[in-house]
């Protein structure tokens, strides 16, 4: 097993390593270093949380010549946050050495940022816009920057700022090193990468396994004018608890926004054009259920993570197999079964097989649910096996000589506003799970929710048959409720 150590980095940064903890390079890191301290231009392949960071991290900091003052390498993310953390990462790594690394990013005063890099800093990380900004006021010179990472690059292009990256690294030097780090590899990215790097050495690090297994999918095929009329039509025949709907850019996601408020909709979007204290807003309120539908670009949505997302929707349909299922990944959550609808435009079709293909998966055309539990599974040689168990199995007594069997309480996510009342809830029961009448002991239905109890020895099975099934054309959630 490879050890940092036999990778030829510096003795101040691998005592910075040794007090983090580091022992052991992961993937990327032991195919990545050794190309990048040996010089060459290098595209890394790989998902965040594969520790690209010190990949392209810690040979940038070799590489830096603590007598120089002038700005040695710079780093490019998408948002403040990557820019945040990244800097972060790298400070820790820089422990031992004489380096100064700056941060520059929007929604901080830039008289603070433009003060620093006039103090000397030979490490600069930033997002894309204060860059150029700073560039623009002639506080940042890229004249000796001879390293220059992209990180994330196709969140660069998915939130529009490929033409200013471009215009960065026409301004670094031409013999510099290059380092592009992408999750996916969309073909803008590859022809960026074809413009600017030099002979890059390709490392790809295969994803964690694409599984889906717990989503129902479905696509829509509609033209591109009428996705607004038939998102709404989706959302009032779907009527999910809470839905996320992805859009490719942020623009998209505030005009998408509007559409659907203009229809009576409450909805807010999320996207990089917000401040960071609008961005907090929109995400807690989600976070605490009092935002029903979100608007998001995958970049916004990141770090979002929210139980009791029901549905995805994908209005754009996403750029690559790994963004599909990242994005659909947010719904199907703790065991729940969810669901996953894409729009695709006529000319678009391939790319559901493309997706199918990729992920192991089938995406049926979506139908419509009128009556109730359209979807329930009830093959009828289960209900007949059923039967036949309740016929030959010891006879069930309720009688008071016999004490309280025992019973457990499921709770329903739907109540008396979504109409449904007592007796929807056991016609379910009976027909759905094929309960008899004397293993339903309560039912209960309040405004927003339901509770219902059924003996102990039923209670998985029906869940496992109702959960995500459809009671007057709404789908109801089960689960076991907690004491």
């Amino acid at each position: 097993m490879t050890a940092f150590k036999d990778l030829g980095l510096s003795p101040a940064i691998q005592q910075a390593l040794d007090e983090l903890g580091f022992e052991e390079p992961t993937p990327i890191q032991e195919k990545a270093i050794p190309e990048l301290l040996a010089g060459r231009d290098v595209i890394g392949q790989a998902q965040t949380g594969t520790g690209k960071t010190a990949a392209f991290g810690l040979p940038l900091l070799q590489y830096v010549d603590p007598d120089n003052d002038e700005v040695q390498a710079v780093v490019l993310t998408p948002t403040r946050e990557l820019c945040i953390q990244v800097t972060q990462a790298l400070r820790a790594y820089a422990e031992h050495l004489d380096v100064e690394i700056v941060a520059v990013f929007g929604g901080a005063p830039i008289r603070s940022q433009q003060s620093q890099l006039r103090a000397g800093a030979q490490v600069v990380v930033g997002t894309v816009g204060r860059m150029m900004d700073l560039i623009s006021r002639h506080s940042l010179v890229l004249t000796a920057a001879r390293y220059v990472v992209l990180d994330e690059a196709d969140e660069m292009l998915d939130l529009g700022f490929i033409e200013d990256v471009e215009k960065i690294l026409r301004l670094c030097p031409a013999g510099r090193q290059t380092a592009l780090f992408s999750a996916t590899m969309p073909p803008p990215i590859k022809k960026l990468a074809e413009g600017y790097m030099y002979d890059p050495v390709t490392i790809r690090i295969t994803p964690k396994t694409l599984t889906v297994d717990a989503i129902q999918q479905a696509y829509i095929v509609v033209p591109e004018r009428d996705k607004p009329q038939r998102l709404v039509d989706l959302l009032k025949a779907e009527e999910p608890e809470q839905a996320i709907i992805f859009t490719r850019t942020k623009l998209g996601a505030a005009r998408l926004e509007r559409k659907l408020r203009d229809r009576g909709l409450n909805v807010k979007a999320l996207h990089g054009d917000l401040s960071q204290g609008a961005r907090d807003g929109v995400m807690i309120a989600f976070k605490d259920h009092r935002l029903r539908l979100l608007v998001a670009t995958d970049i916004a949505a990141r770090g979002l993570d929210v139980e009791h997302v029901t549905h995805v929707i994908n209005y754009d349909v996403p750029n690559s197999s790994e963004t599909y299922v990242h994005r659909i990944g947010r719904t199907g959550r703790v065991g729940r079964t969810g669901r996953a609808v894409t729009f695709v435009t006529p000319d678009q079709r391939d790319e559901i097989a493309r997706i199918e293909r990729d992920v192991n998966t089938t995406i049926g055309e979506w139908e419509s649910a009128e009556e109730r539990l359209e979807h329930a599974p009830r093959p009828r040689r289960r209900r007949r096996r059923r039967a036949a168990a309740r016929a030959a199995g010891p006879e069930r007594h309720d009688g008071p000589g016999d004490g309280a069997r025992e019973s457990v309480k499921l709770f329903v996510n739907r109540g008396e506003r979504s109409g449904i009342d007592a007796e929807d809830l056991r016609w379910a029961l009976r027909e759905g799970a094929v309960l008899p009448e004397e293993a339903i002991h309560d039912v209960r239905v309040l405004h927003r929710f339901s509770f219902v109890e059924v003996d102990a020895a039923e209670a998985e099975r029906t869940v496992e048959f109702l959960d995500g099934t459809k009671l007057k054309g709404k789908e109801i959630r089960l689960e076991i409720a907690k004491r």
